[in-house]
């Protein structure tokens, strides 16, 4: 994996989201700012703290304009559960064979082989504006302070 830094352009990528359908990260991008979620897996407790308090907070983000996209590498029917279950109103991406999230994210010993628990914020521009993995997978970036850090980096006013 090389290491992704602010400012470098985003790798593009293709993922079919929960209901099967290909999600391209260009495409995306023509709507606005993408942020890319990776985390270990759908209903291990922290991933579901996690992604429950994004959608919680989920109109703040869209306030900035920014579209959310969750990815692990769980399959697309297991997604499609957990969405359902816990009403996400973004989608989760499949990415099994790991290429996305070795990638931008990595995989972690501490996340039992998964993915590690990061953000990535791609401007509209394709260029990282944002970037927070997390060192153990046990800890999350929290949703005040995550929506804090994305409108810093989009130069949105307070």
């Amino acid at each position: 994996m090389a290491k992704l830094e602010v400012g470098d352009l985003a790798p593009e990528f293709e993922l079919p989201d929960e209901r099967g359908r290909a999600v391209r990260l260009s495409q995306e991008l023509e709507k606005g700012p993408v942020l890319l979620v990776f985390y270990p897996g759908d209903f291990s407790p922290v991933c579901t703290r996690q992604l429950c308090s994004y959608r919680d907070s989920y109109d703040r983000f869209a306030e900035l304009g920014v579209n959310l996209l969750g990815i692990s590498d769980d399959t697309i029917a297991k997604h499609r559960r957990f969405k359902e279950e816990r009403h996400f109103p973004f989608r989760l991406l499949a990415d099994p064979r790991r290429e996305v999230i070795e990638c931008y994210a990595g995989i972690g010993l501490l996340s039992g082989g998964r993915a590690h628990r990061a953000n990535f914020l791609v401007g509209k521009d394709g260029r990282l504006a944002y970037i927070h993995v997390e060192k153990v997978s046990l800890f999350h970036r929290g949703a005040d302070e995550l929506y804090g850090a994305l409108r810093r980096a989009l130069g949105s006013p307070s």
